[in-house]
Order: C-alpha cells, then structure tokens, then sequence
C-alpha cells in the first residue's frame, strides 16, 4: 500500500497585537487539515483562495483582491497599513503609530523574503488594528522544517529591525526612536511564545508536541497572575486569543504524532538547532526589552 502524503497544517500567520505605548499596561493552522488527495491540497491557487477567506466573514473581498493582482495587493496592504496607522494615532499619536505599523511590517517582510526564497507564494502583509498583521501562505512547505524556517525569519527580522531603531536613538537621542525600538522588542518577544499562530509555535513545532500546551498555560497562567497582582504588569485579554485558535493546532500536532512524515524529516540536528535558535532570540529580547523599559521610564521622569 502506497505511503500516504503527510498533512500540511493550514491557515494564516498572526501577528500578535502591539501593546499599549506604556511598560506596565495591560501570526494559524486552526482550520481542519486539508486532505492530500483533495482539490485544495493539489492546487496552491486554490489553497490561496480558502486561506485568504479566513479573515473577512466568507473572505470574498479580500480574495477577490489578492486575485486581482499588483493593483489588488496595493489596495488590501497599503490601504490596511493605512488605516491601522489612524488607529493607533487616535489612541497614542502620529509617532508611536509610525513605530508600531514599521516595526510589525518588518517582522512580516522577514516572513515574505523566507517565504519567496523557499520558491513559494504568499500575499503581501495585511494589517489589523489592534490585532497586528496577518500574511497568508498561497503555498506551504511539504515539511516542518521548512515551515519553522518561515516561521523564525519574522522574529529575526522584527529584532535586527529594532536593534537598528536602539542604534538610532544612541546616536540621535531622538525619542521616538526608542519608542519605536521598544515596541519592536516586545513584539518580537510576545510574537515567539510557542502558542497558537504565533510564530513561536511554528518555531518549535518540529521539537516536541509537548511544547505547544505548555505555551498555552503560559499565556493564561501570565494572563490571570497579572489579573491577580502577583505580576509588575498587567496582559490584555485580547492575548488569551492565540490561545483559543491554538487549541485545534495543539490537537493536530497530537492526532498527527511525531512519526507523522511531516515532522519525522526533520533531522535531530536540525531540531537542536530550531531549538536554540529559539532560545537565543528569547534571551536577546527579554534583555533588550528591558534596556529598552528602563531608558524609556528614565526618559519620561
């Protein structure tokens, strides 16, 4: 009997949504697998189309826009971009809404140069309001490996880009920058707890199955030891949300198992090496964030 093609997890990557522009104020395969032998699986354009309508009720519009072309993807991410920037401006002003939209559409365009170097497709950066932004993958790796690769460009692209706007402000001490710096920072940071669409998730998928529901009671653990006090900070509730769309990612990986073709490729070294690259983007970050956190606070005394 022939060797039965591995299922692909499925579904956008979310970006997490930014945090307020103080220290202390409170990107996923959730869709059902898609069977290899079915229509959807064979044919990336099609799989572009039922990807893209995850986002707007039924997705019409926004799928009608990412087929119509360069003008299309002009008008979803320019227009998007746009108008999370006049969000995010009404609530903290022109400067941090510049800070906030750049920085998430560094840590997206990581995602696409990945994405186009593995030869694969995917539409241009979509920006949220108060959700982040979202890419979706018009074609997916046959591998986790691969995937994990897309899933770690992001992050590594989000924190060169912060680093450069830290450089900055050392040299100009001109303060939107360490604005901008710090929110890319934490982010990033958030961005790489293995939960959900996160791309932590995608990280450390190929590593363990055990790791995803241990990023899961992180983020709720942090959510309700924030709420009680126990915490210097306070998490939005909108965070509680990578959990729940989380939750049939977490059980895919489960039904899938560890000998399933699409994780068994990957090699030991190559999961070690996912594994620590992980790590060291953590570290990198919480010491940044907090350099960052300490400046600011000294700045606005």
């Amino acid at each position: 009997m022939a060797e039965q093609e591995p299922q692909v997890p499925q579904g956008p990557r979310w970006e997490p949504p930014p945090a307020p522009p103080s220290p202390y104020s409170g990107g996923y395969p959730g869709s059902a697998d898609i069977p290899p032998d079915s229509p959807d699986h064979q044919n990336p354009q099609r799989q572009g189309s039922r990807t893209s309508g995850a986002v707007v009720g039924g997705g019409g519009l926004l799928a009608y826009l990412v087929k119509f072309g360069f003008l299309g993807k002009f008008l979803l991410s320019g227009g998007s971009f746009l108008l999370s920037f006049g969000a995010y401006a009404i609530f903290w002003g022109p400067w941090a809404a510049a800070g906030i939209v750049l920085m998430i559409f560094v840590h997206e365009m990581g995602h696409v140069i990945e994405i186009q170097r593995q030869g694969l497709r995917a539409t241009a950066p979509v920006f949220i309001p108060f959700m982040g932004a979202a890419i979706f993958q018009r074609e997916h790796p046959q591998n986790a490996l691969r995937q994990a690769e897309i899933g770690i460009a992001g992050p590594i692209a989000g924190t060169v880009g912060a680093t450069i706007a830290f450089a900055a402000y050392g040299s100009t001490h001109f303060a939107p920058l360490l604005i901008w710096a710090w929110f890319g920072f934490l982010i990033n940071l958030i961005n790489l707890i293995p939960a959900g669409m996160l791309d932590g998730g995608w990280i450390l998928a190929p590593v363990s199955k055990w790791i995803a529901p241990l990023g899961l009671a992180f983020i709720v653990l942090a959510f309700f030891a924030g709420a009680a006090g126990f915490l210097p900070f306070q998490l939005s509730p909108i965070i509680l949300l990578p959990v729940l769309l989380g939750l049939p990612m977490t059980l895919a990986r489960f039904r899938m198992g560890d000998n399933n073709p699409y994780y068994a490729s990957v090699s030991p070294q190559a999961r070690l090496a996912l594994g620590m690259s992980w790590l060291v983007l953590v570290v990198y970050l919480v010491i940044a964030t907090i350099t960052t956190e300490q400046a600011l606070s000294g700045f606005l005394r």
